[in-house]
């Protein structure tokens, strides 16, 4: 069968199909919301080419396609139609798409006559939306799910396929999560693409309404604003956090340009007597740092962090 991909980077989703014994026809890199200035763009480019050649494992899509041989396209979300041309002279069966920053339209997913189909981090009709994890962790769900569901004209509402549930412990950081998803992703997706030529593939319409919140993506400044400190107890203070580290350095009282250099790293909890403190502040005590909650300390690390620069320039960007 002939796949093209539709992605934002390279992941474990994406090489589980390049790894297939199908055959990958084209990858198409979709552009974020707010693209990075030319020389942040050249600074990406200039290590992902270091690394390659030091390593021979391509950091991007680009790099990727090169050393695959395999046509590649940077698609922006007004150039619909130059996606379109492209699509139709690849001539894929099935289009896969995993983690895009804007909505296809019609006059693509409709290409390939296998449909369109896309990698979702939740069990829709739950969290529809770019950010899934970030609610769920929020609203503390222990069992969030994987669902792979036919593309259509609205924000994850496509027809069905598969779908499954996780489970996962109280306070499980977001990499290990992630991993559990992609795992379950990866298995999902073999045997759709295993199946879908022989005309076996379950299709279940969705419900149109969802019991959740749209699962947006938020505002930096946001972040501190959305943990309640003096409602939830230590314990799902800990679980947002292990869950959301990109934000983490929006809860230091540094200077703005001094902040995004710095990573915080959760340690522990422990449930204790707060009287004296303020419910939400950072302390640091006989050289430890921690937050305070309404029943207890989070302990942290915190430490520069070039890699964390990076993605604050993305997460304010995308």
């Amino acid at each position: 069968m002939r796949v093209a991909i539709i992605t934002q980077g390279v992941s474990n989703l994406f090489e589980s199909v390049v790894g297939s014994e199908h055959e990958v026809v084209g990858i198409v890199e979709c552009a974020p919301a707010k693209e990075l200035n030319s020389f942040l763009k050249a600074i990406g480019r200039f290590f992902a080419g270091v690394y390659y050649s030091l390593t021979l494992k391509p950091l991007n899509l680009k790099i990727f396609s090169k050393k695959m041989k395999t046509p590649y396209y940077y698609f922006r979300k007004e150039d619909s139609a130059g996606l379109e041309k492209w699509m139709k002279n690849i001539q894929p069966d099935l289009v896969v798409v995993y983690s895009m920053s804007h909505l296809l339209k019609e006059n693509v997913f409709s290409i390939p006559k296998f449909g369109t189909i896309n990698i979702h981090y939740s069990h829709l009709p739950e969290y529809r939306g770019p950010a899934p994890l970030f609610w769920e962790y929020y609203d503390y769900v222990l069992s969030p799910g994987v669902t792979l569901h036919y593309i259509d004209k609205g924000e994850d509402t496509g027809d069905v396929i598969f779908q499954e549930r996780i489970f996962i412990n109280p306070g499980e950081r977001l990499e290990e999560v992630n991993q559990k998803l992609s795992f379950t992703g990866i298995k999902l997706l073999s045997k759709i693409m295993d199946t879908i030529e022989n005309g076996n593939v379950p299709r279940v319409k969705q419900s149109l309404i969802t019991p959740t919140v749209r699962a947006r993506k938020i505002k930096p400044d946001e972040y501190n604003g959305l943990i309640r400190w003096n409602e939830w107890d230590v314990e799902r203070v800990f679980h947002f956090l292990n869950g959301t580290p990109r934000y983490h350095y929006t809860l230091l009282k540094k200077t703005n340009l001094y902040k995004p250099v710095l990573k915080i790293e959760i340690l522990d909890k422990e449930k204790c007597n707060i009287s004296g403190y303020e419910v939400g502040k950072l302390y640091k005590e006989n050289s430890k740092n921690f937050f305070v909650c309404k029943d207890g300390k989070i302990y942290v690390n915190i430490i520069l962090s070039f890699a964390n620069f990076l993605d604050w320039v993305y997460l304010y960007i995308s």
